[in-house]
């Protein structure tokens, strides 16, 4: 029988972005279910607060069931020294891109867990939430279309000007070719508006581009769940995989299938001017009248966000809450150390190398060095290529067809030539010479 075990603390050990993470305790277990096999004394725990408790307070951080390190502030001149069966977990939801040392086994050996948006962190910190399923179900409205601006389709919104894969390259040239309204730092070619939030504008457009500044495995952002929640169609550059992010495989553009900014351009112009052919991008929600949820919606994005218990368990706060009981547990049980053999997700070598999109400054034809995704223009399947090259086609096939003619033309002119001659010079006959039989 296991023994009841006070309360849970959590110390947060390092910055946030520079600044304080709890400017007061956070009482995250009030919300949080304690697992079936631990037993917590509630008789220690004082009013208002809960079972699980998260600090910025180090003082006697020993005494802490769990650390936590927020991966932008680590400073190993002030890391503290190990304790037996007190976890060390470090958070980050930024790639490993912005911290170079999670993708080194050896450092990242100083933690006991990884608390990211990768799947397959021990706990799950992600910009995505079970909040999603209400998106993906609720109906378009009926005047959804006469929402959308009229004029450029396509809305780009960021900061970081300077992206590890070069994403604005790729945009500067997309420029030229379709109307982008880049409200941002970033190819800037739109003052922001004083009266409308970020969000308001994306619900206004038709498409936005909802591209990382690094690609690296499942490291998919507030870009691409905004965009969603805000009625925009997604044109995407991230992750090599989107698996658990959409609702269904044809609900975004991606831009890695377009290595020539142009053939984005002109994909992008047809769906703006063919409204049927847009929806298509949203029949997740355009269906979700007719159509139960399993009916419409991929078995991957069902299992990752459907079921918002588990979910919690699994994710945030909560989950480290929980994960930290096996150790909190052998602390006080006598001289017991706690040791987890489950494989553990902890280095993240998954980045791509830096300057996906640098290609397109060297001009046509582009050669990216790495292979473009297969395009799927699904809702127009005739148009699969560009017009310039359909039209070269056919003028190459007439042309071949008129030398086929001549070709044609000069055998059946050499043929009767042939039996011109032949006729001259066959034997004339002796008009006495007869035979009677």
């Amino acid at each position: 029988m296991s023994i009841a075990l006070p309360p849970v603390k959590l110390i947060y050990y390092t910055r946030w972005f520079g600044d304080t993470k709890f400017d007061q305790d956070d009482h995250r277990g009030r919300d949080c279910p304690i697992p079936k096999e631990y037993s917590i004394d509630m008789s220690q725990i004082p009013e208002g607060a809960s079972w699980c408790t998260l600090t910025s307070s180090t003082e006697n951080w020993e005494e802490a069931s769990g650390l936590i390190f927020h991966a932008a502030d680590i400073s190993y001149a002030e890391f503290p020294r190990p304790v037996d069966n007190q976890p060390r977990i470090l958070e980050t939801l930024e790639s490993p891109v912005t911290a170079p040392f999670r993708a080194n086994p050896e450092q990242m050996k100083k933690y006991d867990y990884l608390a990211s948006y990768h799947f397959k962190s021990t706990f799950l910190f992600t910009y995505f939430s079970p909040s999603i399923m209400d998106v993906v179900n609720r109906p378009l409205p009926k005047d959804f279309i006469e929402t959308k601006r009229k004029g450029a389709p396509i809305l780009w919104i960021a900061r970081n000007c300077m992206a590890t894969s070069g994403r604005q390259k790729y945009v500067a040239e997309l420029m030229k070719h379709i109307d982008v309204h880049s409200y941002g730092d970033c190819n800037n070619n739109i003052k922001f508006p004083d009266d409308k939030s970020r969000l308001e504008l994306m619900a206004e457009y038709k498409f936005y581009l909802a591209i990382e500044n690094a690609n690296c495995e499942d490291y998919a952002t507030e870009k691409l769940y905004d965009t969603f929640m805000m009625s925009a169609v997604p044109i995407v550059d991230g992750p090599s995989s989107y698996r658990g992010y959409l609702p269904t495989n044809r609900s975004v553009i991606y831009m890695d299938a377009y290595p020539d900014p142009k053939d984005l351009a002109d994909y992008i112009d047809y769906l703006d001017k063919n409204d049927t052919a847009y929806l298509e991008y949203l029949s997740f929600r355009r269906d979700a009248v007719n159509l139960a949820a399993k009916d419409r919606l991929e078995p991957a994005f069902i299992d990752q966000w459907g079921d918002a218990l588990e979910h919690k368990k699994r994710s945030d706060y909560c989950s480290i809450c929980r994960g930290v009981l096996p150790w909190w547990q052998a602390r006080h049980a006598s001289n017991t150390t706690y040791e987890d053999k489950s494989e553990r997700f902890l280095a993240d070598q998954s980045c791509q190398p830096a300057g996906k999109w640098d290609y397109i400054t060297q001009g046509r034809p582009y050669t990216p060095s790495w292979k473009p995704r297969p395009q799927d223009e699904f809702t127009r399947p005739q148009l699969s290529q560009p017009v310039e090259e359909v039209q070269q086609q056919i003028i190459e096939t007439i042309e071949g067809s008129n030398r086929n003619i001549a070709l044609l033309a000069n055998v059946l002119f050499l043929c009767f030539i042939l039996v011109f001659v032949v006729f001259l010079r066959r034997p004339k006959k002796n008009k006495q010479e007869h035979v009677y039989v």
